[in-house]
């Protein structure tokens, strides 16, 4: 088997302008997926704006509590058990089933995500999860992704196609039925950090050349070529400067220096880097007020959120689809048999406090009106387990 994690000693970030991020996407149109894959990590190590708002996004999956959904509630607990029996095992490298679910929000940046599921000896449970970097798959030729690495004892080339149950083929939220490579966020946001990159290099130079101009010593030639007053000349130059200094020869060198009334205008820079995290956490949260305290008012604040739980249903949507159909059917197959029915159904919980209480009102208000509401449909709208308590079944059957 080859290795399963990108070791690749250079940084396609480097240098990064939009023509090289031009290439990095042509060659992803085309299947390879490697540069654009290692781009779209390299982002979050050297942007802390990407890397923070990157975070609350993958966060917001990650701490949603979930559950199993169907009418028997006693397959509906034995996947649940099944899915908690899942733990990371480190001497094996496999992860366990929350940790996966964290993986899969990774193809939001990548456009895609592939894992291994693996199965026990029996192959009616699940050891853990194998996670793969992106760059080791290609899509060339392929509308699904092949692993394409080289072996780790013989380095040899090793190809192979996924296939499922083994696999775990998890896509963006806006790609399906399209082109996974083109649809993740790396897109946007490597144009973004190519130009914030470019400013920061300005700014920083200005600040070095104008903000803090090199001190210079023009002495007489007798000074300069007078090596022991040089060094004394030196030495107190040293102890009064902290950005260097420079010392030449009056007859012979004449030199001009940048000075601070320059014209070089800081915050210019620091305008365009603060409209650039707005641009930022648009894209990877879908808001921007509620994620800087020094605009934000209620009015937006809501607006805004509103977004942002449209973006957070979205992705809970796509990673629901995944479980369902590539983790739950194979273990309640392998659990039940080939013709099982009522298979479980894995949701999160999205529902906060206030929407939880605003449907429990309604349902309050229809029971009133002299309406029902099925014990399923509740649990389903509410996030959690309803039952009628026992009183109510007995004063219903009589």
């Amino acid at each position: 088997m080859a290795k399963n994690v990108d070791r690749n000693n250079y940084n396609v970030s480097d240098d990064l302008q939009p023509v090289l991020v031009t290439s990095i996407f042509q060659s992803a149109n085309n299947g390879a997926t490697k540069r654009q894959s290692k781009l779209a990590t390299e982002l979050l190590e050297k942007d802390s704006a990407m890397a923070q708002a990157w975070s609350v996004r993958v966060a917001s999956i990650a701490s949603c509590p979930f559950m199993l959904v169907g009418r028997n509630e006693e397959k509906n607990e034995q996947i649940r058990k099944a899915l908690h029996g899942i733990s990371p095992n480190y001497d094996s490298g496999l992860v366990g089933f929350k940790e996966l679910l964290q993986n899969l929000q990774s193809a939001v940046m990548h456009g895609f995500t592939v894992a291994e599921t693996e199965w026990n000896a029996g192959g009616v449970a699940i050891d853990g999860f194998k996670l793969y970097n992106q760059s080791l798959f290609s899509f060339q030729d392929s509308m699904l992704p092949y692993y394409s690495a080289q072996g780790a004892v013989d380095k040899k080339q090793v190809e192979f196609k996924i296939t499922y149950p083994r696999w775990i083929y998890h896509t963006a939220t806006n790609s399906r039925d399209t082109e996974p490579l083109r649809s993740g966020l790396v897109r946007p946001l490597a144009y973004i950090y190519a130009f914030r990159r470019h400013a920061l290099i300005m700014y920083l130079d200005g600040m070095e050349r104008f903000a803090s101009p090199t001190t210079q010593a023009i002495v007489a030639e007798s000074l300069y070529e007078d090596s022991e007053a040089r060094a004394e000349l030196e030495l107190m130059l040293e102890s009064m400067t902290y950005g260097g200094h420079i010392i030449t020869n009056e007859n012979a060198v004449e030199l001009e220096f940048p000075m601070a009334d320059s014209g070089f205008n800081p915050d210019n820079f620091q305008s365009f880097r603060n409209a650039t995290d707005k641009e930022i956490f648009r894209l990877i949260l879908g808001q921007d007020s509620t994620s800087s305290a020094e605009n934000s008012n209620r009015s937006t604040a809501q607006v805004h959120n509103l977004v942002r739980q449209d973006i957070l249903a979205s992705d809970a949507l796509a990673v629901e689809n995944t479980v369902n159909t590539q983790i739950i059917k194979p273990l309640a197959i392998a659990l039940w048999g080939e013709h099982v029915d009522d298979i479980p159904e894995f949701k999160f919980n999205l529902k906060g406090t206030a929407e939880q209480q605003a449907i429990a009102s309604m349902v309050e208000t229809l029971d009133k009106s002299g309406f029902a509401v099925s014990e399923e449909e509740l649990s389903l709208k509410l996030g959690f387990k309803v039952t009628k308590n026992e009183e109510e079944k007995e004063t219903q059957n009589v």
